[in-house]
């Protein structure tokens, strides 16, 4: 799949990560996610060669992410997007697998804004929790949260995944494209890798509620996600939420993709195998 997308992406105008930085770092913007499966994304990734450049690096086009994701003992900040508050956070340390870079990153979002603040660390530092990360988290939940005092936060879900990362000819929006998506446990030691290797996460990160990529996702019928943070996501998949009422639409959407993919699957080669689609069935019942 990989190499299918690279010889599509060499239709792409290219920029450099300088340029990226230079032309669309919206380290305040508004976010939409979009949810496809295999055969949607290529025919829209084929439309958005007109409007858009793709970031190279070194020749690379495509690029491995490991985040992992921080959160208190009873999953705070999952609770605040589950209790749909409309001030929440979210915490992770973000590893940068083809540069060796590494960063710490606090979001927050209210109402509709979402701000990022971020510093850079030793990338052998990934995955927990230290002295200047701490500090760091304390004083900007502070400042967010009016002088509350930080909670205590520890490592809880890993995620890994390839993305492409594109950016309109007008600089006023970025998309982020994820596949190849896995995601663990981090605080039982018995769990096991959940792959959802059939969906594909589009995020458009604009500076206004109109943008280039709204009108080809409207032309192709796919609507924007509710309720899409991926990280929520994950800690559903995983079996660690109480609740899930929020993202039962999204949870439902991932279910067909996944399921369509498989049916294509197997049209193809002439087997219709219902004990592996029951199989396939049974892992997507959340």
């Amino acid at each position: 799949m990989k190499s299918n997308y690279n010889s599509k992406l060499q239709k792409f105008s290219t920029l450099s990560l300088t340029e990226l930085n230079a032309k669309a770092s919206y380290l305040k913007r508004i976010d939409k996610k979009y949810l496809l499966n295999w055969s949607q994304f290529s025919e829209i990734l084929n439309e958005l060669k007109k409007d858009f450049q793709v970031l190279e690096i070194k020749w690379q086009k495509i690029f491995s992410y490991d985040n992992v994701y921080m959160d208190t003992a009873d999953y705070k900040f999952y609770n605040q997007h589950q209790n749909k508050e409309k001030n929440r956070t979210k915490i992770r340390t973000r590893y940068y697998v083809d540069s060796n870079l590494a960063f710490f990153e606090f979001k927050q979002k209210k109402e509709w804004i979402t701000s990022k603040y971020r510093y850079e660390f030793p990338s052998e530092e990934h995955g927990f929790m230290t002295r200047g990360k701490k500090r760091f988290f304390e004083w900007v939940w502070q400042s967010t949260y009016n002088g509350e005092k930080a909670p205590k936060i520890t490592p809880s879900i890993k995620t890994t995944y390839k993305r492409i990362t594109l950016v309109s000819n007008d600089s006023s929006e970025r998309l982020t494209i994820d596949f190849d998506i896995k995601t663990l446990d981090l605080r039982w030691e018995n769990t096991s890798e959940i792959n959802l290797k059939n969906l594909v996460i589009i995020e458009s990160k604009s500076l206004n509620k109109k943008c280039n990529s709204c009108k080809i996702m409207s032309k192709h019928n796919i609507k924007r996600a509710k309720s899409c943070s991926k990280y929520s996501l994950w800690v559903v998949y995983s079996w660690l939420a109480k609740k899930f009422d929020t993202f039962k639409e999204t949870i439902q959407q991932i279910k067909e993709i996944r399921f369509e993919t498989l049916k294509n699957r197997t049209r193809k080669t002439s087997l219709f195998n219902k004990k592996e689609i029951n199989k396939i069935k049974k892992e997507l019942v959340i």
